[in-house]
């Protein structure tokens, strides 16, 4: 009897380890290769400071989770303004990309979302101060390609300390 049941446990388990495995259609790839494209020139349109021309880029109903601690999510509108703060409160901004990777859902199937790991410049012009750090950012996509959705990491609350202190605070 011990030998039946060791046998059927063997069988189902070498049995289950071959079962095929999914490949993400072709169709997920080419999204994952557009909406990489759209995010890159996100950043670069957003390190030349053009920001009229990120709107086509942006889904009207984007929701934005900032990396401000305590930050909650904000929609269009807010999300604009962030941008728009960043520039205009800092110079000689960069965006150093590490990676660019395809993202997934919650099952780790490849879902046409990017992420892209890096590292953040800026130099405050009023004292001079360049800050650094490193940021995680996800995207998520509409059917129109349009990011609907932006997920910024990064210590943002450091980050504008770093650019406020004085020099006799170093």
């Amino acid at each position: 009897m011990k030998k039946i049941f060791l046998s059927i446990c063997i069988i189902s388990l070498m049995s289950s380890c071959n079962q095929p495995v999914e490949k993400p259609s072709s169709n997920l790839n080419e999204d994952y290769s557009k909406n990489l494209v759209t995010a890159q020139k996100f950043f670069e349109l957003f390190l030349t400071e053009d920001i009229e021309a990120q709107v086509p880029l942006i889904c009207p109903g984007v929701t934005h989770y900032p990396p401000f601690y305590g930050s909650e999510p904000g929609k269009y509108d807010a999300f604009m303004a962030a941008g728009k703060a960043w520039m205009d409160n800092f110079d000689e901004i960069t965006y150093n990309p590490r990676v660019w990777l395809p993202g997934t859902d919650s099952l780790g199937v490849s879902n046409g979302s990017v992420r892209t790991y890096g590292v953040w410049t800026a130099k405050n012009p009023m004292n001079g101060n360049v800050i650094t750090t490193n940021a995680y950012h996800s995207f998520e996509f509409n059917a129109k390609g349009q990011i609907h959705e932006l997920r910024d990491y990064f210590d943002a609350s450091g980050a504008m300390a770093a650019a406020m202190k004085e020099a006799s605070e170093e």
